[in-house]
Formats: C-alpha cells, structure tokens, sequence
C-alpha cells in the first residue's frame, strides 16, 4: 500500500498516534463562532480574547462561565465539554499592562461522584499567551457577590474546584517575533541540526547573529578535541584490571565517551562530520577482532575527527594503514601468494576500499546518476581481476613492532602486549610493511577504462600502495559517491542530481584546484540552497537516525552524566543503533535503500534511516522518550546516569508561560517546524497536570518533552 512519508512515521510512532488523537480535538479561532454566546459578536479586525477550557460536568451540565474586563461583562459560555476548547471574546483593544480580567464560575455541584469543575488551558490575545497561577491572579472564593468580595482569597490556579472569581492581572504585552528575527532563528536551528550534533540553549540566538557561513568558518578552524585514545588511556591507568583481560576492562567504554564528546565538544561540525564518515568508513566494535583493542579502536575514531576538514587522499591513507581497520577487514597479516600452497591474498579490504569507501559499484556521472552500456544496464566500475590486484597491494602489512622485529613470525603471530610493565603503545601507530612479505607481482587495475593504471611487479609496499591509493583517490566516481552520502548523512536523505553534481565539482576542485577537500567540501553541502531552503512538503527531509535523536536531547536541554561517564549501552540496542556496534561494514543502513511499500519507494528515492524502522524500534523510541523526559538514560548502579535539565522550561511553566515552553521547544527540537496541531497537543497537554507548585510545573515541562520527543515529527529534520 503506497504511504508518504509523513503518514507512514506517524503510523509507525505510537506518539505520533496520541498526538494525532487530541489534535483531532482542537478548535481553531476560525470555528470559534460556534462557541460565542448569545450576545457576543466576533467582528474579524478586533483583537479578540481567546480563552482555552474545558469543564468537568455533572449529570451532562458543564460549569458556567462569565467573562468580564474591568468588572463589566463580555459574556458567558455553558463549557459543556470535557476536551480543550476556545472560546473566542471580542474586545475593543489590545489589553493593557494591569488591566484586570475576571473568570467567574459560579454554578458549582456535586452529585453521584461527579464534582463539576471548570479547567482553563491558557488565556490569550494576540502575541500574549499563558496559563493563569498565583504569578498573575489570585482566586476570590464564593458564591455570587461574595466572589468579589475580597475575603476569601488564595493564590491564583488553572483549575477552579469551588464557585468564585479568577482574578487576573493583565501582564506587559509581549510583542511577537519580528518576521525576519524568527526566521534567521530558524534557519540557525535548522543549521545546527544538519551541523551538530544539537544546539545548547542560547547557542540558535548566537548563530543567528552572527550568521551561518561566518559559524562554519569558525568551526573549520577548530582544532580536534576528540581524544578517544585519551579518554581509553585513562581507564588503563587505574591499575591492570582496567587494561584488556582486566576484570574492570570492557571496550565499550569508548561508545560512553562518544556521548561525552558529542554532547560536550566545542568542534561540533568536525564530530558531526566525523560521525558521517564513520558511517562511510565502517569499523564496529560487534566485531570480536576487536575486542582486546578498544585503544587502536579509539585511535581510529580520533584519526576520523582529525581527518575530518582534511584531504580525502590523506584519509583514506591513514585508513587502509590503521591497525583496527586492519583487524576488522583482515588485511592485517595479509599475506602474499603462495603457489606452492594455493594461497592467495586476503580480498576484504581490497574489495570494501573500492565498493564502499571510494567508487561504489557502478560507474556515476557528475551528479551522481548511474552510467548504462548500450543495453541499459549499469556499468560496473570493477571486477574480480580488479579486487586480486588491489588485494596484491595489501600484503605483507602487520603491527608497528620496532624494525629489528619485523620477522614473517611476528607478522603471523605478534600481539601488542598491553601490560603496564610490557605496552609499547603499538595499536596507536600506523601498519608497517615487514620486509619481504609483500607480493612482488604486476598489478593491473582498471583493465581497459580510461582510468587504468598498471602498477609494475618488483615495487615496494609503500610505491604500490601511493600508485594505487592515487589511482582511487582521482577515479570520476569518488566526489559524488562520496559527497551524496556525505549530503545524507548531514542534510536530507535524496538530495537532488543538481545538488550532488555541485558537491561533486567542490570535491573535483575547492576553488583553488585542490582535489578532495573535505573542509571545503562540508561547506558546500552546509551552504547548498538545497540545505538553506525549506523543501517542500513530503521531500528533502531526513529521517533523524536514534542517535542523533538522542545527542539532540542531551544538548537542548545540557544533559549531565552523575558519573561522568555517560553511561549509555544496550537501552539503544533495540532502536537498532548503538553506537560503535553496527552490525556489519555495511553500517546500521545502506545509503541507497529505498523503502517498499510507500509512495516515496514508488518513486524510487532513497530513505536509508528506514531500514531501522520496525515495531520494536519504534516502541522502543516511545519507551526512551518517556525515560529522556523524566529520570533519564544509562544506568549507574542505582539509577539513570545521563539526565536532563528542565528548570529554565520550569520557570516558564510556573509563569504561566505554556507558549514560552512551546516556543523553546519548537526551536530546540524542531528548528521552528512544529505544526499547529502539535503545538496546541502540548499546551493541552501541560494543561492537564494539576497543581501551582515547583513540582507540577517542572511535570508540565516534561509531559511536553515526553510528547514532543515521542512525535512523528520530531523524527524529521526539515
């Protein structure tokens, strides 16, 4: 059955379920007419007082309430409905800073376990909007006359239990966003959402200030403040139990600082970038190869971060020589040919380098589109023969044991020693050749296309692998198979041929006639009108990955570890990203998957983040939503480890300042994208929970994140 995206994500979030349920409910001013009473008239151009209620009844008959502006009446409703409503006053004017607004409600009751009572959302006119509480009304308790009597008076509250008058104190309008405000804020949010991993509170308004191609200058000149091997290397230090074989030792204390780092790094273009590549560039700690090697594995994911704004003919160097890549894709103690014995070189790597981390299968044009011979079908960009000579160049590379013990022994079965007394911090330096294991045969790659490049026999590890290193890195196929995943993984899920064959010229040459600058590559994808401008409906969106998901949370809200490891493991096993644990070289999703069974499927685009998507998954992210609104995530022995901080959000709950709430959350969360419909859920939604005290108002706060964290639309970036 065809399906959009939109609905098909709604159907699958059970948040987005319950959102689409109460927004069904809402009623808009444009139908508002329907609950003026007798009385009262609408005229278009007046600014009207909008009151948002609903009423607890008994035996079908709703609380009465009357409205009045400086003790004179604009009217009374029968609020015989049980869902949030507005009920829509005309007044002459914008009201004045101390002005004073009643709500009466005066034909309390109680019978056969009813108790009828009159609940109010928010009182609003034009860009002034909040709930009422003991900020601004108080609450003169009594029946007729006497709710005006002055005597019996309490603190003003949202709900009124008992016949009497809410007193309100009109508060200093607050004048809308000037357009132009709200959108530099926008489009800064939107930035730091395809940027970073998250923007910190305060940090939209800076950008937007200061604009957003001056913010990734700046972030280009960063230096790397990654350090994984640091953060491995202090855990060593506490003693033999925490290095391999240790009882306190486990690898996974690199995904922790992963969490760390993505949501405390001040380079936060760079770790995002390095994010993407690792995705590209696959190494997974699910491999048992790596087990014992969680400091090589850090070293790897530093060299990322470190490599991110340099040279693609750099990083794929120091790639195919780092020791866990080595490990993950055998070619580490690749040994050469073997006649006599029917060996042959390992071809895992060989064949990866080429299909996944530099042309891909099928020979691209420019903009990204697939090449087709004479009957249609896709070109391929190589073959068997290519694979054998490319695995050739691979052989005889093992760990930088020091130059005298480079021995074919050492080579088949050497091991750092990681030891306080014995570590020589191999696993941190690049593979060595060992002298005389390299095969010393022709290799031919390319046979045949304009590209092909024969690399001579007798040639020494290191020449072979510049010449053919060299060969990939100026193959046509690079800049867009590269730049388009580099465009998913950053911006949107199918960009355009146009916007793929603009990155792929950037990649050709930065405009100073440098080839395969990543730095310069970024900024055009970030820069791209494809990336600054709202796409329309249905396209150009992304379907934000677990992760990401996740580290966005932990920075709009400035998430503390209480251990100050951050603690986050197997809670996002279900959600079928945990970090550093893909299942396969292939990622968590392939960068072409087209999703069957919806509308976009049938128009062949590519959703890659769709293939994380199932029943568990998506129950799971309604679970982790809830948790992320209250306690929080990881597990410290005791509790949750990794929490958030709602107390600003609280204070603008306590004033009665539910838009305020929304407006941050809108902003944080959804880079100004939120709907209508569930901007009014969430109001409701923070409506419904009792009480003036600190405690209500920090709930009111987290019933809003948990709705807004658990809804189909947080799931798309815009």
């Amino acid at each position: 059955m065809k399906t959009s995206l939109a609905l098909l994500i709604g159907a699958l979030l059970l948040g987005g379920a319950a959102a689409g349920g109460r927004a069904q409910q809402i009623t808009t001013l444009s139908t508002a007419s329907s609950l003026v009473p007798q009385g009262v008239t609408l005229l278009s151009r007046t600014p009207q007082l909008v009151l948002r209620v609903r009423g607890a009844l008994v035996r079908g008959v709703g609380p009465r309430m009357t409205v009045r502006l400086n003790g004179q009446p604009l009217g009374t409703v029968a609020v015989d409905h049980t869902d949030w409503r507005d009920h829509a006053f005309t007044v002459p004017a914008l009201l004045a800073s101390g002005t004073t607004l009643e709500i009466v409600f005066d034909n309390d009751a109680a019978a056969g376990g009813e108790d009828r009572n009159l609940f109010i959302a928010s009182v609003g006119q034009g860009s002034t909007r909040f709930q009422p509480g003991p900020l601004q009304s108080v609450y003169d308790r009594g029946a007729g006359a006497l709710a005006f009597d002055g005597r019996e008076v309490s603190a003003g509250r949202s709900d009124l239990p008992w016949d009497g008058a809410l007193r309100i104190t009109w508060p200093a309008n607050s004048a809308a966003l000037a357009s132009s405000a709200r959108l530099q804020r926008q489009q800064a949010a939107r930035l730091l959402q395809q940027a970073s991993f998250g923007a910190l509170p305060g940090e939209i308004e800076q950008l937007a200030v200061t604009g957003l191609p001056a913010w990734i200058d700046r972030q280009l000149a960063l230096p790397a403040s990654a350090d994984f091997v640091g953060a491995v290397q202090a855990r060593y230090d506490l003693g033999p139990e925490h290095r391999p074989r240790g009882a306190q030792y486990h690898p996974h204390q690199v995904g922790h600082h992963f969490w760390r780092h993505a949501s405390q790094a001040p380079d936060q273009l760079r770790a995002r970038t390095a994010f993407a590549l690792h995705q590209i560039f696959m190494v997974s700690q699910h491999d048992d190869s790596l087990w014992l090697h969680a400091r090589a594995y850090a070293s790897y994911l530093d060299l990322l971060n470190r490599q991110a704004f340099g040279n693609f003919r750099d990083l794929i160097e120091e790639i195919a020589l780092s020791p866990a890549m080595g490990l993950y894709l055998s070619h580490m103690r690749n040994q050469k040919e073997d006649p006599t014995r029917g060996r042959l070189p390992d071809e895992n790597f060989a064949r990866e380098l080429m299909q996944l981390f530099t042309i891909g299968l099928h020979e691209l044009r420019p903009d990204g589109s697939v090449v087709t011979d004479a009957s249609g079908r896709p070109v391929e960009t190589y073959g068997n023969a290519d694979v054998m000579a490319l695995a050739r160049v691979f052989t005889g590379y093992g760990w930088a044991f020091p130059d005298s013990e480079l021995t074919e022994a050492k080579l088949r079965a050497g091991w750092p020693d990681y030891s306080a007394a014995g570590d020589r911090r191999i696993d941190l330096q690049r593979m060595k050749a060992y002298p005389g294991q390299h095969s010393q045969l022709e290799k031919r790659l390319f046979a045949g296309k304009p590209w092909e490049r024969s690399i001579a026999a007798g040639g020494s590890a290191a020449s072979d692998l510049k010449i053919a290193l060299d060969t990939l890195f100026n193959h046509p196929n690079v800049g867009p198979f590269i730049g388009r995943q580099l465009i998913q993984r950053l911006v949107r899920s199918d960009p355009s041929p146009a916007y793929v064959g603009r990155i792929s010229a950037v990649f050709a040459n930065n405009g100073r006639g440098v080839r395969g600058d990543l730095g310069a590559v970024v900024r055009a994808i970030l820069l791209d009108p494809e990336a600054r401008s709202l796409p329309a409906a249905g396209t150009g969106h992304k379907l934000r990955e677990p992760v990401l998901r996740v580290t966005q949370w932990m920075r709009a809200f400035e998430a503390r570890s209480q251990t100050g490891q951050f603690r986050i493991d197997t809670e996002m096993d279900a959600t079928g990203q945990r970090v550093m644990m893909s299942p396969s070289v292939f990622g968590y999703f392939r960068p072409g998957h087209v999703p069957a069974g919806t509308a976009m499927g049938e128009q062949s685009r590519t959703l890659p983040e769709f293939q994380l998507v199932s029943e568990t998954s998506t129950a799971t992210w309604a679970n982790l939503a809830l948790r992320m609104s209250g306690a929080g995530l990881g597990w410290t022995g005791s509790g949750a480890d990794v929490s958030a901080r709602y107390d600003a959000l609280a204070e603008l709950a306590g004033r009665g300042d539910l838009e305020g709430v929304v407006d941050q959350l809108d902003l944080r969360l959804f880079a100004g994208g939120m709907s209508a419909g569930l901007r009014q859920t969430l109001i409701d939604t923070m409506a419904d929970v009792r009480g003036h005290d600190a405690t209500s108002h920090l709930n009111r706060v987290r019933a809003a994140v948990l709705f807004a964290l658990a809804s189909h639309e947080y799931l798309i970036q815009r």
